[in-house]
């Protein structure tokens, strides 16, 4: 199999004088030298100076004829099998590690220069006065710091990873709570909707019974007042026409008439009886049920929503040795480990707890627990307590 210098030998052999590649369609002029078809044409296009002149070689300046030049096969063939072993011997080099520039095999490394080098490359006078070793030995160092890296790397992966999973589960938390909460609030919103559709139907069906009433206390006045009326209406015409009689007629059973008239009772009848009026007052008190309803829904709903964030701070004085305090004091981890912690009356030396500065005064509170942490967004205290974390 051919070398890789004996390979980039020939390869220079079949260069193109003009555009210094590889020949492509290689062609051949009066003078013998071969170009590339296209560099040749393109050449041809360039203006001359002087217009009669016939165009030179651009290799030896001899002059040749335009339309001379003719397909050379052969060295297209040459060319083409120059290129397969110029893939060949690549594939070869990467296999054995050759030298690019020499052709040999590579045993040596420069540690200045940072290059790997064969016995030449070795000799070579850039060379001379650095640190060459061999492959083997050069790479062994390094292989040491690589390790190291692989392990701090590894390291690191495994606290991203024990946060990510630690977050994971908080986060699993958090949403089986917002699943629970949206469970509770369609809970109470169908019960409230029930609750609102009975509630109408029940208020609805007093309100048909008063309108009823009141039509039937309507007809009833109608009735009465109408005949009032009809009464006082035949009083009057028996008055009209008893006037305007001659007064022999007038005088007779005047006195009886006149007392009819002045005796007459006149009956003033209500439209709306006093206990139908005090039904219709009383009316609003049958929707308190209603208000004690939308008010218990309203304290129930801010009840299971509304979450005070906690602002609280774990007292380092009061913690069991067996609890790791974040810097912030806003989180405890447990730890098997006894912790060197100063002696404080105050401090858990039994029980794994520890205690907050100050207390709540008001509002509802969590705690947030995962298995590494517990960190507070509040437990409900008492005003002037402190809370306890076990």
């Amino acid at each position: 199999m051919a070398s890789a210098a004996s390979v980039t030998s020939l390869a220079d052999e079949v260069n193109c004088p003009i555009c210094q590649g590889t020949l492509r369609e290689p062609v051949t002029i009066d003078c013998g030298h071969n170009f590339c078809r296209i560099c040749l044409t393109r050449y041809l296009e360039i203006p001359s100076p002087d217009p009669e002149e016939p165009p030179t070689c651009p290799l030896c300046k001899e002059p040749f004829r335009p339309g001379s030049f003719r397909p050379n096969w052969q060295l297209a063939s040459v060319v083409e099998n120059i290129e397969r072993l110029k893939l060949v011997s690549r594939l070869d080099i990467e296999e054995e590690d050759i030298c690019p520039e020499h052709g040999e095999k590579v045993y040596f490394f420069c540690e200045d220069d940072e290059m790997q080098l064969c016995v030449v490359c070795r000799e070579a006078w850039e060379h001379r006065a650095h640190t060459v070793r061999f492959l083997e030995d050069a790479a062994g160092p390094y292989r040491e710091q690589i390790q190291k890296c692989l392990e701090c790397l590894r390291k690191e992966r495994e606290e991203i990873q024990g946060v990510q999973s630690r977050e994971n589960r908080r986060i699993q938390v958090l949403l089986t709570q917002v699943a629970t909460k949206k469970q509770k609030v369609i809970s109470e919103f169908a019960h409230l909707s029930q609750f609102l559709e009975e509630q109408q139907s029940i208020l609805l069906a007093q309100l048909e019974r008063l309108d009823g009433d009141i039509l039937k206390h309507r007809d009833e006045f109608d009735v009465l007042v109408t005949g009032e009326i009809c009464r006082f209406s035949t009083l009057i015409e028996e008055l009209e026409e008893k006037k305007e009689r001659p007064a022999r007629e007038l005088l007779m059973d005047i006195r009886s008439t006149l007392i009819r008239c002045e005796t007459r009772r006149c009956r003033k009848p209500e439209a709306v009886s006093p206990e139908l009026g005090q039904r219709i007052r009383d009316f609003p008190q049958q929707a308190l049920p209603l208000r004690k309803e939308m008010k218990t829904f309203l304290e129930k709903l801010c009840f299971e929503l509304d979450y005070e964030p906690a602002h609280i701070s774990l007292d380092p004085w009061t913690s069991h040795p067996k609890l790791l305090l974040s810097e912030d004091h806003q989180q405890a981890r447990f730890s098997y480990k006894w912790q060197k912690s100063p002696d404080s009356p105050q401090r858990f030396d039994r029980a794994t707890c520890v205690l907050a500065h100050g207390g709540f005064t008001g509002g509802r509170h969590t705690w947030v627990w995962d298995s590494d942490h517990c960190q507070p967004s509040s437990p409900p205290s008492p005003p002037g307590t402190e809370v306890a974390v076990r």
